[in-house]
C-alpha cells in the first residue's frame, strides 16, 4: 500500500478571518498526518518517558535526584546540535527517506540507553539519541506543512502534537508499568521497538515527499539548500524562532521536576503517578484539538494569550500553593491542559513563516532552537532547586517567578509576529 505523492504544495499564507471556511479534508491528507502523528508519538515517548522514570532509574543506578534534569536536558541539548548539522542539507532530499533514516538510528539508540550501568553511560546514550530523534521530528513537521493547506494546518498540528498528548495518556503509565514489573529498562526496550515498527509502516506507505524538488520554481533553491545564517537573516524567522525558545524555556523549567515534586513535596503515592499523567495528558488531547480549531477560524493571538496566561495562573496555583491531595490531580491535569494548548498556537502561527525551499531548513533550525531551550530549562530548573535528604525539592518560588515572566512575554511575542505576517 502506497499513497500517491501530492502534486503540489499547500498554500503557506495565513488566511484572513473571511477566508477561513475550512474545506474537507483528503483521505491523502488524513493518512500522511496520522503517520506523522505516529511518528511523532515514537519520538516523543522516547524523550517524554525520562521525566516520568527519573525516580526509578535513579534509585537503581544511583543518580541523585537533583541530577536527573541534566539527563532530561542531555537528549535536546544532543538534538539541537543533530537539527543544526542537517539544516544545511535538510531541503535537499526526498523527506520520506530523510524521516526514516533518522528514526530508525532513534530505534537503536534507545536500545543502547537500556544497558546503561551509571549516569554516565546513560547520559552518553541519551545524547546519542537526540543526534537522530531531533532530525527525525523537525523532517516530520515539515512534512505537514508540505501536505496541509494553511486553511487546516491549526488542526493538523493540534493532531500531531497531541501525540505528546497520547504519549501522556498511554504511554507514559504503560512505560511506569512496565518499569515497576521488569525494572527500568524495559520501556527503553519498548520505545525501540515501536520505533522500528513505526519504520515499517512509513516505508510501507507513506510517498515520497519531494514536491520542493520537483517544483521548478523551488529546485534549484532546494538542491542549493539554506544555511542557519540565510534564516535567522529573516526578521520574521527570527521572530519566530524566539517565540519557540521562549515557549520551550517555560515548559522544562518545570517539567523535568513534576515527578519527583509530585512524589516527594507533595506525598503522591507512587501508585498514582501513571494515572496522574493519563488524566493530565487527556486534558491536554482535548486543549489541543480545541485549540487548534480555534487557531483555524480565528487566528493564533487570542489562543495564544489565553492559554499562555492561563497556564501562568495554574502553575503559580499549582506550584506555590501546595494543594490537598484531591486537589493535586485538578492542578496537575489544568497546567497540562494550558500548557500543551498554547504550543499548538505558536506552531501553527511558525508554519506560515518559512516558503517552500526551505520548509525543512525552518523546521530543522526550529526544532534546534527548541532542543537548546528545552535543556536551558533543564538546566536552569536543576541550578535553581535543590534535593533534600528526604527527596523534596526546595528552591520552588525562585523557579515560578522566572516562569512567570517567561510566560507574560509570550502573548507579545505572538501578536508581533501574527502582525508582520499578515502584513506580509
Amino acid at each position: 500500500m502506497r499513497l500517491s505523492t501530492p502534486s503540489r504544495h499547500s498554500e503557506n499564507r495565513q488566511p484572513a478571518a473571511s477566508e477561513r471556511v475550512i474545506p474537507p479534508v483528503t483521505t491523502h491528507e488524513r493518512l500522511v498526518v496520522a503517520l506523522v502523528t505516529l511518528l511523532q508519538f515514537a519520538v516523543i515517548m522516547g524523550f517524554t518517558m525520562v521525566m516520568a522514570l527519573g525516580p526509578d532509574f535513579a534509585t537503581s543506578l544511583g543518580i541523585p535526584l537533583d541530577h536527573l534534569g541534566y539527563i532530561v536536558g542531555s537528549y535536546p541539548l544532543a538534538a539541537a546540535v543533530g537539527t543544526l548539522l542537517w539544516t544545511r542539507h535538510a531541503d535537499r532530499f526526498d523527506r520520506r527517506w530523510a524521516v526514516l533514516g533518522f528514526l530508525f538510528g532513534a530505534a537503536l539508540c534507545h536500545l543502547i540507553a537500556s544497558f546503561a550501568t551509571d549516569f554516565e553511560t546513560l547520559l552518553a546514550a541519551r545524547m546519542l539519541g537526540g543526534l537522530f530523534g531531533g532530525p527525525a521530528a523537525a523532517t516530520a513537521l515539515a512534512i505537514v506543512i508540505d501536505v496541509v493547506p494553511g486553511v487546516r494546518r491549526g488542526r493538523a498540528m493540534g493532531l500531531v502534537m497531541g501525540a505528546f498528548s497520547v504519549a501522556s495518556v498511554l504511554g507514559l503509565p504503560f512505560a511506569l508499568w512496565l518499569s515497576q514489573g521488569f525494572g527500568w529498562q524495559a520501556p527503553f526496550r519498548a520505545v525501540a521497538l515501536l520505533a522500528l515498527l513505526v519504520c515499517g509502516l512509513l516505508a510501507w506507505i507513506l510517498p515520497p515527499i519531494r514536491g520542493h524538488l520537483d517544483n521548478p520554481e523551488t529546485r534549484q533553491r532546494s538542491r542549493k539548500g539554506t544555511t542557519i545564517l540565510n534564516i535567522l537573516a529573516q526578521p520574521d524567522h527570527r521572530l519566530g524562532l524566539a517565540l519557540i525558545a521562549t515557549a520551550m524555556f517555560s515548559n522544562f523549567l518545570v517539567i523535568p521536576n513534576l515527578a519527583s515534586y509530585l512524589l516527594f513535596n507533595l506525598g503522591l503515592p507512587r501508585e498514582d503517578l501513571g494515572g496522574l499523567y493519563m488524566i493530565g495528558g487527556g486534558l491536554s488531547l482535548v486543549g489541543m484539538q480545541l485549540t487548534g480549531r480555534l487557531c483555524d477560524r480565528y487566528g493564533c493571538v487570542w489562543p495564544g494569550t489565553i492559554t499562555c496566561l492561563m497556564t501562568a495562573l495554574v502553575g503559580w496555583a499549582f506550584l506555590l500553593h501546595s494543594p490537598g491531595p484531591s486537589l493535586i490531580w485538578i492542578g496537575f491535569g489544568a497546567y497540562m491542559l494550558f500548557s500543551s494548548a498554547r504550543r499548538v498556537t505558536q506552531n501553527t502561527l511558525n508554519s506560515f513563516i518559512p516558503a517552500d525551499h526551505e520548509r525543512a531548513a525552518f523546521t530543522s533550525t526550529q526544532s534546534a532552537v527548541q532542543h537548546l531551550s528545552s535543556a536551558a530549562g533543564s538546566y536552569v530548573g536543576a541550578g535553581l532547586l535543590v534535593s533534600t535528604p528526604s527527596g523534596a525539592l526546595e528552591g520552588m518560588p525562585l523557579l515560578v517567578a522566572v516562569l512567570m515572566v517567561a510566560l507574560v512575554i509570550q502573548p507579545l511575542q505572538i501578536l508581533w509576529l501574527s502582525r508582520r505576517l499578515a502584513r506580509r
